[in-house]
């Protein structure tokens, strides 16, 4: 757990910095954000899924899976329906690794 997740602190604050940060196009930042409300609240499925969209907007593809997978596992509606699409994704990093 960070430093910034004390117990006066909510997972709820730091998504909205992330989602604030995430709005103005500071991906790098917005993941340092959502990683502290997932270090405050291990099942944050929203936040999951936000870090994962970042990631994928960053070209981090392999991280993007593995965040919008646990998001869907966590319940998130909106990376069920993303992973349709995310496992192509997966399949075209997959392939340009074997090149």
């Amino acid at each position: 757990m960070t430093n910034d997740c004390k117990p006066d602190s909510k997972a709820g604050e730091w998504y909205q910095k992330g989602d604030e940060l995430w709005w103005a196009g500071d991906y790098s930042q917005a993941i340092s954000a959502f990683n502290t409300a997932i270090d405050c609240n291990a099942v944050f499925a929203a936040a999951y899924f936000k870090r994962g969209v970042c990631h994928y907007l960053l070209g981090h593809y392999m991280q993007a899976t593995d965040d919008l997978h646990a998001a869907a596992l966590l319940g998130c509606e909106d990376a069920q329906l993303w992973s349709k699409y995310d496992t192509k994704v997966v399949e075209d990093v997959t392939e340009e690794d074997d090149n």
